[in-house]
């Protein structure tokens, strides 16, 4: 994709490859985390995070959420570098790559494909992947004497600005786009005040934001592209890659027809 802009926008982004399940990853874990460190990831941590079933709380109760929900604890192994801008989320049936630096899409997918081979290596190699997944953060954070109409396309604006005169707490939009032996890519805009915040399903383990990110406060709009492909196949990293070089551009689509010519002009100034 070419060389990253001066400034630009994208504070995390995150790419996911979920596989066949490792019900004896911990024992395989010191020898990975050698690989993690001496591939630019000394940091390490393991964490548990429970997640609940809602689903099948109300399918088993007839339509009635029960007492006790469902819940699932999940480990987490999780591999960052020095600076704690970049790492590696570990599962028992996934691999993350996360980053708060991102440069281009080649180096990410570089790194992404650096932590897989790690993880098939240790193992014994990895039978199938059965679901692709990268996620892009930008944060919209309008100059003084700018606003946000110079930077987004009017769809994305929403009612307030039909209504200037009223005060809004946040504006949001969503739009699912599909493409067929691609994938599919959900793009959320919210525009809000104050400061540069994460989705309520997405937290960087581990990661701190850039300074421009993190001590920005003021209106601004979070652009949440959100791409997968879902779909059992033998593991192989060129086909992989492949793939997620595609969903790439589907996802890069969604966010430059989301963005005025403007835009792009400032983040590289």
């Amino acid at each position: 994709m070419g060389a990253k802009l001066k400034n630009a926008p994208v504070f995390f982004s995150l790419g996911q490859i979920q596989h066949n399940p490792l019900l004896s990853l911990e024992n395989y874990i010191p020898a990975i985390q050698e690989s993690m460190r001496k591939a630019g990831y000394p940091g390490f941590n393991r964490t548990l995070r429970v997640a609940f079933n809602l689903n099948q709380a109300l399918a088993g109760n007839e339509g009635a959420p029960s007492e006790q929900l469902p819940s699932e604890r999940i480990e987490m192994f999780v591999f960052t570098n020095i600076d704690s801008t970049s790492g590696f989320v570990m599962t028992a049936n996934g691999l993350a790559f996360q980053t708060t630096d991102y440069q281009n899409f080649e180096a990410f997918w570089a790194e992404l494909r650096k932590g897989l081979e790690i993880l098939s290596t240790a193992v014994g190699g990895l039978a199938f992947a059965e679901r692709l997944g990268l996620r892009y953060l930008d944060a919209v954070m309008p100059k003084a004497g700018e606003s946000l109409s110079d930077y987004l396309v009017p769809q994305l604006l929403g009612l307030p600005t039909c209504m200037p005169t009223a005060q809004f707490a946040y504006s949001f939009s969503e739009s699912l786009l599909i493409a067929e032996n691609v994938g599919r890519v959900t793009s959320r805009t919210v525009i809000q005040e104050g400061g540069i915040g994460f989705p309520p399903d997405l937290q960087p383990l581990g990661l701190n934001l850039l300074n421009r990110f993190s001590s920005f406060k003021g209106e601004h709009a979070i652009l949440d592209t959100d791409g997968s492909f879902a779909e059992r196949r033998p593991f192989d990293l060129d086909e992989i890659g492949t793939h997620m070089d595609k969903l790439h551009d589907l996802a890069s689509g969604c966010f430059k027809a989301s963005v005025m010519p403007h835009a792009s002009k400032a983040w590289n100034e």
